[in-house]
């Protein structure tokens, strides 16, 4: 069977024939979902992948289609649905915002799946085989794993990117439970892998660097303890996500260094409700400076994920919070803009900037000056290695995403 398997992309990043894909490519990877699709796939099946950020969407004739709709990229699956509608073909619609619709889809979608594409794929395609595809297929809610299988993508992605999760479920705080797939996919229910199958797989990966997909590395302390304890023989260098819960265990932030952890994405517990008070309390600088160094002297980069409300009509000076993130010496962040809804607000970079505008904060944060600043300041922290092969690879494609007028990586 000839599976197609399209990935949306925001306008702004949507591949433009005789231009250069936008973004920088250390984040071009192919869709995670649509990797462990294609692990699930028989020998007689043949995958063929869009990602609509490197390459024109076009319709083969004689393909189950699959298009895969990220969180706020609705217009977009309309858009498309509209144009393959008329070309007589019926896609089937999956990923995190179509599961958000639950049973209130809008009028205009057409089949869907609610839930982990991966859960009901048997019953999806014995029914595309048989010509008769249903009009919703529900996912159990139960978390399950496939380890993503590699696929043949346009030379313009990095395919080389190696993902695995030990832990299925979210972890997120509760502000932005509504944005995680994970959430979306399976609510309060979690899967925890055996250290034997992680182990397992860990090895059949060819390449040394691996992003361990999972939310939170403190949010099972001992589980993560025993995992990284032996995972530290074979050598790898992670790039690991935790939450303000991993400065309570310094046994295992000590563990994580000597594992090879390159990389620590701290997420919105870490700033949430403690960046307004830095603005005005020097101590709360100094208490946020402490913890982020404590994770730099173990030899590990640090990242921090934002959850920043945008009110219309409430002046914010952006510039301060620009300033006090540099004080507080963090390597990367990434921040998100969320309206009073909830939703995402796309931030994006345009000439002269001002600091009463949310992108100041990036435009300050990845300016050259403090970029060379980290640079030249990091290496007594971190070694030369983890400055060279990390954070000046990835404090430019950031700063290429945002000067590419791209509202997160």
């Amino acid at each position: 069977m000839n599976v197609l398997a399209v990935a949306l992309a925001d306008e702004s990043q949507r591949f433009i024939k005789g231009y250069p894909p936008k973004g920088a490519r250390i984040f071009l990877q192919p869709n995670v979902e649509v990797m462990r699709l294609a692990a699930l796939l028989g020998p007689g099946d043949d995958l063929r992948y869009i990602d609509e950020r490197v390459d024109a969407t076009e319709l083969p004739a004689g393909h189950v289609c699959l298009v895969y709709v990220g969180i706020g990229q609705e217009s977009r699956a309309r858009e498309l649905l509209q144009d393959w509608t008329a070309c007589g073909c019926v896609p089937v619609l999956f990923g995190p915002q179509v599961t958000s619709w639950q049973d209130a889809a809008p009028s205009w979608c057409g089949l869907r799946v609610v839930g982990d594409i991966i859960d009901v794929w048997p019953r999806l395609r014995a029914d595309a085989e048989s010509g008769s595809l249903q009009p919703v297929y529900r996912a159990s809610g139960n978390p399950g794993y496939v380890a993503p299988r590699p696929i043949k993508v346009n030379p313009e992605m990095d395919p080389d990117r190696q993902t695995i999760q030990f832990v299925r479920g979210c972890f997120c705080p509760e502000t932005v439970k509504p944005l995680c797939p994970e959430h979306l996919y399976y609510g309060s229910n979690t899967l925890v892998r055996t250290p034997e199958e992680v182990v397992g797989e860990v090895i059949t990966l060819p390449r040394k660097r691996i992003h361990l997909l999972d939310d939170d590395v403190a949010a099972l302390p001992d589980y993560y303890h025993e995992l990284f304890g032996r995972l530290r023989n074979y050598h790898r260098q992670w790039v690991i996500n935790a939450s303000d819960r991993l400065f309570d265990h310094p046994r295992l932030i000590r563990l994580l260094a000597k594992a090879g952890v390159k990389i620590v994405y701290l997420n919105e517990s870490f700033l949430s409700g403690r960046l307004e008070r830095a603005v005005i309390d020097h101590q709360t600088v100094r208490w946020l400076y402490r913890r982020v160094k404590s994770l730099q002297a173990s030899k590990m980069l640090v990242g921090a994920r934002l959850a920043m409300p945008v009110e219309p009509g409430i002046p914010v000076n952006y510039d301060k919070i620009a300033s006090v993130l540099r004080q507080i010496d963090l390597d990367f962040i990434e921040p998100r803009f969320l309206a009073t809804d909830g939703s995402m607000v796309r931030v994006t970079y345009r000439p002269m900037v001002t600091n009463a505008e949310p992108a100041w904060l990036k435009n300050r944060f990845y300016s050259m000056e403090t970029i060379a600043d980290r640079m030249i300041r990091r290496p007594r922290r971190v070694g030369f290695f983890t400055t060279a092969v990390y954070l000046l690879p990835y404090s430019a494609a950031y700063r290429q995403s945002f000067l590419e007028g791209l509202p997160w990586p």
